[in-house]
């Protein structure tokens, strides 16, 4: 098992932190709503700083509203060093480079564009049912194809894999990006001046603007979300699901260490808790 990586850690609240940590994450990636305010980001970068652990702020896709509240943060965190912020939108990536550039950005997992479906391992293994269809004169069976290996290997790789993705990245300054812990054998290839950060247990599938609970109530956002999720249970899903928010994870079991040893600048981001 690989041991040569950095050791980060998602904290929501103020919680003790082992000796083997390196980095605290604090933020959220998946809802404007759930931008902390400044008093709260202040004190967990404090926090951090007691601690001698380096802090790393992650921000969600956003419309002007949440730009506005993200300038207030970064005004505060472009004053301290070596603090990195992780964009999942392109439009808060062109706000750090033209006003705050002494933060370090890094490119966020809803950006690298990986195909994370854990359903989609029954089909790699051709496990998938038989699909029957009865009528009132015959009934129809049909058998799914075999997965062609070039779809697999489509799926275990990343936008980030592409030369010209790569170039543009380190020209505009964004040395690491962020992907999921597939449940499937990844291939991640990109050069050693990029770092890889990898979330582990909790991926997420699909994320979108509406909330399950806004949607079931039509009532605004109460963050009902930081008390409720469900847990979504069916013989097809290979892996626990959850929706929470607006946002569907999976919880994977194991860190595939053996088809990550390429990569030189490999962190490991650890999340207790989804959202």
């Amino acid at each position: 098992m690989r041991h040569d990586f950095e050791k980060a850690l998602f904290i929501n609240k103020l919680v003790n932190i082992g000796k083997d940590v390196d980095r605290l994450y604090f933020g959220n990636e998946f809802c404007e709503n759930l931008i902390p305010g400044i008093n709260i980001l202040k004190e967990r970068y404090v926090f951090a700083e007691k601690k001698k652990k380096n802090f790393t702020f992650v921000t969600p896709f956003v419309t002007d509203a949440g730009l506005d509240k993200l300038k207030i943060l970064f005004a505060f965190l472009n004053q301290q060093k070596d603090t990195e912020v992780v964009f999942s939108d392109w439009g808060v990536f062109y706000l750090l480079k033209n006003n705050f550039r002494n933060l370090i950005p890094v490119l966020g997992r809803l950006l690298t564009k990986q195909r994370r479906d854990p359903r989609m391992m029954k089909i790699f293994l051709d496990k998938q049912s038989q699909i029957v269809i009865k009528t009132k004169q015959r009934k129809i069976i049909k058998i799914p194809k075999k997965v062609p290996p070039a779809l697999f290997e489509h799926h275990q790789a990343s936008v980030i894999n592409t030369p010209v993705f790569q170039k543009f990245l380190l020209s505009e300054g964004i040395k690491r990006v962020e992907i999921d812990n597939l449940i499937w054998k990844m291939n991640i290839d990109v050069p050693r001046e990029i770092g890889v950060s990898i979330y582990f247990p909790y991926g997420y599938i699909s994320t979108g603007r509406m909330c399950w609970r806004t949607c079931l109530s039509y009532a605004p956002c109460k963050k009902e979300c930081k008390k409720y999720f469900f847990h979504l249970k069916h013989k097809s899903l290979p892996v626990p699901f959850y929706a929470k928010g607006n946002t569907i994870f999976y919880k994977s079991t194991r860190i595939d260490f053996e088809n990550l040893q390429h990569l030189k600048n490999l962190r490991i981001v650890y999340q207790a808790k989804f959202l």
